[in-house]
């Protein structure tokens, strides 16, 4: 049997968890007591059992939590699935499909993974997204994260992209409550696929559960092409408990996390990207040697090199005021000794 070189995999370095994580973008501002409130098992018998089609009850709940059409929320294993879904959609209308760049490197992979070979559009250097550029592309969908990763911004012009752009916009948003948007409303344009997840706000990465909001005919489309079961039983059950009693925590959560991305921020000095997300970027002169640096200090961080508007970057993921006290200093030594001071934190 002839196999296919596949060369288009998503590096992911098992770091195992003694380390400080900051590469993930999980939320690490969320307290134990809200694991516990939000800890639900399923029924014994649910265990035997395959879960309802697609998940229907959860989709239920969520479109009732956030006031959503019925049908408009389609279930998915992770926010990557969801993206999956809609590029795979993208694929069978057959005009391609364009990713704005820099942004989160599984949309390329999965693209790749479902026989696409996007082309590339960009952000201008004041971070703006030229609507009429992308459209000369000539592509019948296109990828857009808002809040954007790496560069933290809110995609300002993607309701004017969604108005005038004629097919799909796959509209990445998995750090919306980051930003206060915690309900969806551009599914209402009917040719947006809107991809949330539980992963990041929420802090429940491990269950792997997301969603796509659409308007309820593309959102069939998308159902149709998703598995029957998707996620788990148990998965199901927290989520849904998560929804009932978790918000409180979580909004908490993203109020706490704001003051020490504001802090935190300030006390770097050189080229960064900050803005309403759970993270921020800073461009160094040595990417790869600044994130051996600290990794060999205990913080894992994730190297961004190569990316338009950066090309050697590294992330990392925001954390509670005593480990960031810790990790800015550390990175404070890391970028003398690799950028020449280029980058510094006081």
């Amino acid at each position: 049997m002839l196999v296919p070189e596949i060369d288009f995999a998503y590096d992911e370095p098992d770091v195992g968890y003694q380390r400080i994580r900051l590469h993930f973008n999980e939320n690490l501002f969320l307290p134990e007591d809200y694991y516990r409130a939000v800890t639900a098992l399923p029924e014994p018998w649910e265990i035997r059992y395959y879960t309802d089609p697609n998940n229907r009850k959860l989709a239920v709940a969520i479109e009732r939590h956030l006031g959503l059409p019925q049908g408009s929320v389609v279930i998915t294993a992770g926010a990557d699935e969801g993206l999956r879904l809609a590029m795979q959609l993208a694929a069978h209308m057959g005009r391609g499909l364009a990713i704005v760049e820099p942004t989160y490197g599984m949309a390329r992979v999965v693209a790749r993974q479902v026989g696409l070979r996007p082309v590339v559009a960009t952000y201008g250097g004041d971070l703006s997204l030229d609507v009429e550029a992308v459209a000369r592309l000539g592509v019948g969908a296109v990828y857009v994260c808002s809040p954007n990763n790496p560069t933290a911004h809110v995609v300002k012009e993607v309701e004017e992209l969604a108005a005038r752009f004629s097919g799909l916009v796959v509209l990445d948003a998995a750090y919306a409550e980051f930003a206060g948007y915690w309900t969806p409303k551009l599914y209402e344009y009917g040719n947006v696929a809107e991809v949330r997840t539980f992963s990041k706000a929420w802090g429940l990465a491990g269950l792997r559960v997301g969603y796509v909001v659409a308007q309820r005919r593309l959102a069939e489309a998308l159902r149709a092409l998703s598995p029957p079961h998707p996620i788990s039983s148990f998965s199901a059950k927290v989520v849904e408990k998560a929804l009932e009693v978790g918000r409180p925590y979580v909004e908490r959560s993203v109020e706490e996390l704001s003051e020490v991305r504001q802090w935190a921020a300030a006390q770097i000095r050189g080229d960064k990207y900050h803005g309403p997300t759970n993270f921020i970027t800073v461009k160094v002169g040595d990417a790869e040697a600044a994130a051996s640096k600290l990794e060999e200090a205990g913080f894992v961080v994730r190297v961004l090199g190569g990316k338009p508007l950066c090309p050697s970057c590294i992330r990392f993921t925001l954390a509670p005021r005593p480990i960031m006290d810790k990790f800015l200093q550390q990175l404070e030594k890391v970028l003398q000794e690799t950028s020449g001071g280029r980058s510094q934190a006081p």
